[in-house]
């Protein structure tokens, strides 16, 4: 039992060369001093050498090679290592291959075709899908115009006209765009074309089908000509032949150059022959038999 302001009496701790009860040399707590007299008492007895100190080498530092440092960690070791993750190194097949440089196709060799893009594919698709240009007009139709494309956002066509025909196109006329019926809603004029507006077009994108189209009317339309004038399209294929009879070849074209008309005559081997379409060099024109006398001058 303790009693109140009394001090517990410890073990007795005696110090070489101090007087009992006396304090601990300065600068020595006596638990070291006492350890440190026990070590040198067993050493003593023993009668063994006291140990040295040992420097010892790191494990991979080899003699005459300086030592290595540790390599530094990258970016996914030290996140790996933050977040408690193991973190797995890139195999060959994840490894980036690093870009390699194009060489140059050499000298005089043709080079290679580039690949073929998704925009490429598209452009090529909408090339295909576009309306091929009409190049003759449908059997028992007769061609007054040539659209040549969609004009502004508004439906309006740009037409080449074919016809010496003003009233082909004016409003509420009616005309086939290809195979389709169509009314005209407006004209105007401008530049040597006919811009045209359809009756229930109002857009671009719905007359975009009519692009390179013949604009024609049926043959049963055409009002009736007076004697000794012929339609174009009546003319071209007929046969010509001088007075004698002897093929000159086939009527291959009508042109306009102005006052008179011109026939280009395709012969059989291939060659074209002008013929003026005056009363002085075309004799007659049969339409049912297709033969067209002409007398050509020397020149021809």
């Amino acid at each position: 039992m303790i009693r109140r302001g009394a001090r517990k009496k410890g073990p007795d701790i005696s110090v070489p060369g101090a007087a009992k009860g006396e304090a601990p040399p300065p600068g020595r707590s006596s638990f070291a001093t006492r350890v440190k007299t026990r070590r040198r008492k067993s050493q003593a007895s023993s009668g063994a050498a006291p140990p040295r100190a040992i420097a010892r080498k790191p494990l991979d530092a080899a003699p005459g090679k300086p030592k290595t440092q540790p390599a530094l960690l990258t970016r996914e070791e030290r996140l790996a290592l933050a977040t408690g993750r193991t973190h797995r190194a890139p195999t060959a097949a994840q490894t980036p291959t690093p870009a390699t440089t194009a060489t140059p196709p050499p000298r005089g060799s043709t080079p290679a075709a580039p690949s073929t893009t998704a925009r490429g594919r598209a452009a090529q698709r909408s090339r295909d899908l576009a309306p091929k240009p009409q190049a003759e007009p449908d059997e028992g139709f007769v061609a007054v115009g040539r659209v040549q494309g969609p004009f502004g956002l508004k439906g309006e066509l740009k037409v080449l006209s074919l016809t010496d025909n003003p009233d082909r196109f004016l409003p509420k006329a009616k005309l086939w765009a290809g195979q389709q019926p169509v009314t005209v809603a407006a004209v105007r004029e401008a530049q040597g074309y006919v811009y045209l507006t359809l009756k229930g077009f109002h857009d671009r994108t719905s007359v975009d089908k009519f692009r390179h189209a013949l604009l024609q009317v049926p043959e049963a339309d055409l009002p009736e000509l007076e004697e000794g004038e012929y339609y174009r399209f009546q003319l071209i294929g007929l046969t010509v032949v001088d007075r004698a009879g002897e093929e000159i070849g086939t009527l291959a074209e009508v042109s306009e150059t102005g006052a008179t008309d011109v026939y280009r005559v395709r012969t059989p081997e291939g060659k074209d022959v002008l013929l003026a379409a005056t009363a002085d060099v075309v004799v007659s024109v049969d339409l049912k038999a297709k033969r067209m006398v002409v007398d050509p001058p020397p020149c021809a």
